[in-house]
């Protein structure tokens, strides 16, 4: 059965699970929430009101890392959560560091992109806590060359788009900021994965264009 995935084009999310969908080699419908997402029309399909979101053989489910589990778990070839628990567990912690401390202050420099909009001062002190985030990520990661080993995990697909976003921002910005080596390795890595390659250039064109309507490039 093939699976409907409600998804708009920048949403770092659903690129995720993009990504997730295409290394399992399933078929998927990418479609538009009707009247945007947080409608009324897409609430009465998803109460969340959210993207990503899916609908698969009866079940619909939104956040991207249940998405991401679900998915692992209904399709488990390849799988894309280590064997053994601990190794689960670190995975997760990655995941979580991700979506809660990096993903945010990523996104809150959305508003920053238009010339027209900047405030220099949001944009330094953003940055210094952007560089402390890679950081510590740099220090917690021990990519091999993945965050899991040499195989694409669950984990690692977050920082597709993220990766993606930084470089935009790096551009459009010029932010105070440096890519911790490690990280690079990584970032180099996990975009050149088979899974990542196409989803990878999808997104960063995606951005390209948004940002252009910004008159930021």
């Amino acid at each position: 059965m093939t699976i409907t995935l409600y998804n708009v084009a920048v949403s770092s999310y659903g690129a995720k699970v993009r990504i997730i969908l295409c290394h399992k080699g399933l078929e998927w419908t990418d479609i538009p929430p009707p009247d945007g997402y947080g409608s009324n029309a897409y609430r009465q399909i998803v109460p969340a009101g959210t993207v990503p979101a899916i609908i698969h053989d009866g079940l619909t489910l939104a956040d991207s890392e249940a998405i991401a589990e679900y998915l692992d778990e209904a399709f488990p070839t390849p799988p894309m959560m280590p064997k053994d628990i601990a190794g689960r567990a670190r995975a997760r912690e990655l995941s979580r560091f991700h979506d809660t401390r990096l993903e945010p202050i990523l996104r809150a420099y959305f508003g920053q992109v238009a010339p027209g909009g900047r405030n220099a001062e949001f944009i330094a002190e953003n940055a210094r806590l952007l560089q402390s985030r890679l950081d510590q990520l740099a220090v917690m990661a021990r990519p091999a060359p993945l965050l899991t080993g040499p195989t694409l995990a669950v984990a690692d697909c977050g920082f597709v788009a993220s990766f993606a976003i930084l470089d935009l921002l790096m551009d459009c910005l010029d932010l105070p900021v440096q890519m911790p080596d490690s990280l690079a390795g990584y970032a180099a890595a996990l975009a050149a994965h088979p899974s990542v390659v196409d989803e990878d250039a999808r997104y960063r064109s995606t951005l390209h264009d948004w940002a252009a309507t910004k008159g930021a490039l």
